[in-house]
Parts: C-alpha cells; sequence; structure tokens
C-alpha cells in the first residue's frame, strides 16, 4: 500500500467513527507523527487562540461552569503547543484551565469524574502543563514551581513519577535534568516527612528522583533512613536489575530485618529465597522455610512443602512437622497441612464446622478444603461439578512481591524470574503427597460426610443473607456431592440428605433453578477398570 493510499484508507476510516472517538484518533495521530522521526511539529496557536483560552477560562470561572465540548477544544490548542515546542503558550492555556476544573471552580456537568465529559486525554495535558512550567521557569525556582504545579493538577490526574511522565509528554530528556534533580531532591527532602509505613506522593516524587541522580546506592540510602516497604522493595528490585545476585541476597536480608510489619517481610524473605535459589545455595529449602514461618502463606507452604522434591512419605512428615511447630495458621492453612500429613479427619473436622459465608477469605477453609477433598474422592472428569470445583487447584500461585518484581524489571531480565522459585499448584502437592493412596473407606466417608456438612451450611448461609451471585457456586458444591455419592454407590439423586435440602430450599425459585442447572451437568466418570461410564446428576 503507498503513502496516498494509506491517507485514503485512514480518511475512510475516520468517517465511519463517531464524533468523539474520532477526535480521539485524531489526537494519538498528531501525537504520534510530532513525535515521530520526520521532523515534523505543528503550527503552534495564535496568540489570539492563546488569549481566546485565557478568557474563556475566566468566564468559566466566573459563572461556576461550563460546556465539556468547549473545554475540550480549548485543551486541545493546549496539547498543539505543547507539541509545537511552544512551552510559554502551552503554559498559558493549560494553567488558564486544568487548576480550576481540578479545584472544582469550573463545574463541567460530571457525576463524579471529569474524564466522564471529556475526551481529551487529562493525564497528558497535565503532563504537558508541568513540562511547559519546567521549560518556562528558570532553574533556580523550577524546583518550586513543579511542586507547584503538581498539586494544581493533582485532582484531574496521578502522577506517581512527574519526571517520567514530563520526558513522555516531550518526546525525550528534561534540559538540565542533572542540576534539577539536586535541587528537586532538596525540595522533597525539606518537606515534612509522613508517620507510618504508607507512601505519600512526595514519597514517591523523591523516590524518583533519587533513582535519575544516585541509582541502586541512592535508594539503598533513602532505604535504610525511611524504613518504609516500599523504598525497601525500590532497592532491592534496583539491585535485582542489575543482574547482582549476591549483592541482592544481601540487600533482601537486610530489608527483612529492618521490616517491621510481617507481611511485608513476607515479600523479603521471598526475595531471599529467590536470590538464593538464582545463586544454588544449598540452604534453598531453608530460606523457603524462613519465608513460610516469617509470613504463612498458602503459595510459601506449597514451594516449602515440596523444597528439595521429598519422596511422599518425607513430604507428609515435613507437613506434619509445620502443622506442630509452626507459626500461628489460619483454619485454611491448618486444615490444607491436616490434610497433607494424611490426618484428613482433623481437615475434614475443619471443613465441616466452617460457617457458610466468607469462602473467599483467606481464613475460611471451605475454598481450599472443599475442592482438595473433592479431587482426593471424586472420579468424575469431563464435564463434571467435581472438576468444575477442583479447577482452581491446578492454577500455579502466584505473590504480589513476584509481580511485582517482574513489574520493575525489563523482559530480558524477567527472564531470571521465569526461571526463579517453582510454584506447584495445590493440587501437584496433594498428589506427590500420595495422600490419596493411603485413604481407607472409613476415611473417605468422613470426607464425604464433612463435604455435605460444609455444603449444608452454604446453602443456607447464602440463602438466610440472600447472596443470589453465590447461588451458582452453592448449587454447584450440592451437584459435587451428589456425583461423589453417586461414585460411592449410593443412590445420590434420591438419597435422604438430597431430597431433604430440595425440600428445605424449595422457597427460593432463583436456588432451585440453579440447583436444576448444576444437577442437569453430564458427567463422565471413569471406571476401575478404565472404561468411561456418562451419567446424568
Amino acid at each position: 500500500m503507498g503513502a496516498e493510499e494509506l491517507r485514503s484508507f485512514v480518511r475512510d476510516a475516520l468517517d465511519m467513527l463517531d464524533d468523539e472517538l474520532r477526535v480521539q484518533v485524531e489526537d494519538a495521530l498528531l501525537r504520534r507523527a510530532a513525535s515521530g522521526n520526520s521532523g515534523w511539529r505543528p503550527d503552534a496557536p495564535s496568540r489570539a487562540a492563546v488569549e481566546r483560552a485565557r478568557s474563556f477560562a475566566e468566564a468559566a470561572r466566573r459563572v461556576g461552569g461550563a460546556d465539556p465540548h468547549d473545554v475540550d477544544d480549548h485543551l486541545r490548542q493546549g496539547v498543539k503547543a505543547s507539541l509545537a515546542g511552544d512551552h510559554a503558550g502551552a503554559k498559558e492555556i493549560l494553567g488558564a484551565l486544568l487548576p480550576p476544573i481540578a479545584d472544582g471552580e469550573i463545574d463541567l456537568g460530571q457525576h463524579e469524574l471529569v474524564d466522564e465529559v471529556l475526551s481529551v486525554d487529562l493525564h497528558d495535558c497535565a503532563a504537558r502543563y508541568l513540562a511547559a512550567v519546567y521549560g518556562t521557569t528558570p532553574l533556580e525556582a523550577r524546583a518550586a514551581a513543579v511542586r507547584d504545579g503538581l498539586e494544581a493538577v493533582h485532582g484531574l490526574a496521578y502522577m506517581s513519577a512527574p519526571i517520567e511522565a514530563m520526558e513522555r509528554a516531550i518526546g525525550g530528556p528534561l534540559p538540565q535534568l542533572d542540576r534539577f534533580l539536586s535541587l528537586w531532591i532538596e525540595r522533597l527532602a525539606g518537606e515534612v516527612e509522613p508517620v507510618g509505613d504508607w507512601e505519600s506522593d512526595r514519597d514517591r516524587w523523591l523516590r524518583e528522583a533519587v533513582t535519575r541522580a544516585e541509582g541502586a546506592a541512592g535508594l539503598e540510602r533513602l532505604a535504610r533512613r525511611t524504613k518504609r516497604p516500599e523504598a525497601l522493595r525500590a532497592w532491592c528490585s534496583a539491585v535485582v536489575a542489575e543482574g547482582d545476585w549476591p549483592r541482592a541476597l544481601r540487600a533482601y536480608e537486610d530489608s527483612a530485618r529492618l521490616m517491621s510489619s510481617p507481611l511485608w517481610r513476607g515479600d523479603f524473605l521471598d526475595g531471599v529465597a529467590l536470590a538464593a535459589h538464582v545463586l544454588g545455595h544449598r540452604d534453598s529449602t531453608r530460606r523457603l522455610a524462613q519465608a513460610w514461618t516469617g509470613s504463612p502463606s498458602l503459595l510459601r507452604l506449597l514451594r516449602y512443602l515440596v523444597a528439595g522434591e521429598p519422596a511422599p512419605a518425607a513430604l507428609r512428615r515435613r507437613a506434619a512437622a509445620a502443622l506442630k511447630a509452626g507459626p500461628e495458621k489460619s483454619p485454611r492453612l491448618e486444615g490444607f497441612l491436616h490434610l497433607i500429613s494424611g490426618d484428613v479427619a482433623s481437615g475434614a473436622a475443619l471443613l465441616a464446622s466452617a460457617p457458610g459465608l466468607g469462602w473467599s477469605g483467606d481464613d475460611h477453609p471451605g475454598g481450599l478444603l472443599f475442592p482438595a477433598f473433592a479431587w482426593l474422592l471424586g472420579r468424575a472428569q469431563r464435564g463434571s461439578a467435581c472438576e468444575e470445583i477442583a479447577a482452581v487447584l491446578r492454577h500455579p500461585l502466584t505473590s504480589d512481591f513476584e509481580s511485582a518484581l517482574q513489574f520493575d524489571m525489563d523482559a530480558a531480565q524477567s527472564e531470571t524470574m521465569k526461571a526463579g522459585l517453582p510454584t506447584p499448584s495445590v493440587v501437584e502437592v496433594v498428589r506427590r503427597s500420595s495422600v490419596a493412596n493411603e485413604l481407607s473407606p472409613k476415611d473417605r466417608a468422613v470426607i464425604l460426610a464433612a463435604l455435605k456438612r460444609a455444603t449444608t451450611t452454604r446453602v443456607r448461609g447464602v440463602l438466610q443473607k440472600k447472596r443470589r451471585r453465590h447461588y451458582d457456586h452453592a448449587a454447584m458444591l450440592v451437584a459435587c456431592c451428589v456425583e461423589l455419592e453417586a461414585g460411592s454407590d449410593k443412590a445420590a439423586r434420591t438419597s435422604a440428605w438430597t431430597e431433604d435440602l430440595r425440600e428445605r430450599t424449595s422457597r427460593y425459585p432463583a436456588f432451585q433453578a440453579a440447583l436444576r442447572r448444576a444437577l442437569a451437568r453430564e458427567t463422565t466418570f471413569e471406571a476401575p477398570d478404565g472404561s468411561l461410564d456418562h451419567e446424568t446428576g
């Protein structure tokens, strides 16, 4: 396709769009053209256009409102001035409109956010306004001017990294950046530092500036002084990004010691385990155990249980030891350890006594133990309720620590993370424990009774509180129990438990409909001889 053919296609495509989408595409095309290699820039708005924008903003402030379409038009003139390199014009136009809109002095008729009524990219406008302030203010006053500019647009755009935002707006590095950074750091460091672990915008801006000026060394200094979680994480991530894993190990160890919050400390202990694993240290299992005991979670438990690839009997002994000597655990983790260690009766008792609501919470055993027990007992395969219930157990878990670390690293560095800590699924750990091979008929009966008791409690809970969004889930639990009863050679569809449940819930037509759908699923059972039998629940 030649250049003229491409132009013709773009014109035809734009004609097919509605007005709002068309102007957004045109905005994107204008920004792309101005930032390309051709060196083209749009013409700057005339002085008359700048004055019209200022007069419009003053009138809108006097009356307290304006038509959002008119505001869009004037803001686009400010963006055009920025693209043309006319920072003075951009500052005048954007500075006349953005602060009063952010302060609510100019109402645009929105219900909540200004983005609802404006088609222009407000974050881009705010970044260009800051860049215009930066470019038109003398160096000695620039830090204070940028700080005031950030405050002026705070209600319109979230700027966690203003230097990066300004550079993206102008399409290149900021002039005199090295000299500005020292003044910017001094300006931010002189502000009152907030108390506690939560970061303020000022903390994020300071960390961005320190990263630009001093790199990992500056982040270490900042992290050790503040002991804030995000500052410590940024320091460790910067060291990892340099590929210096021995230094990363020390950084994670120091951060874990400096961190008082168990939740955050767990992330840094994960980092210690990751660094030890990457470096091939022999104490990787001990590091994983420290992460699990330092901040218990399901992911840390799974990693610790399979570390070093223990034999099934050794894995069960490790689970039993973790149950006895480990940290305070939630019913969810405690029940899972009972299961893996082979004490299915204790795990089943925890599930049977659990409340009917709160299944999605980390402390409730239902979301983990029910599907794990169903997987242990079930022969149902394709299309079964048990398969759907247990599907969540097959997905490897991820942690916020690793997600944040991968976000901080580029694609090449992330390859190291892919070969990092093993992340087994729940099903994999249960399978490797060989608990299923040790189940006696009595164990199976105890588990099935606990599943039915938990299902009854779950159904009662969601119906009493009218949790209609959870009707399908409760119905699937019933269907799973029906399948497991059928698998144990009982007449599930005519059992006293099933019929009693149907009768008790007869006053809830929405749940009855969900129950009919769940019980009507066609299930494929794998018989002991390997043949497949089809049955409708």
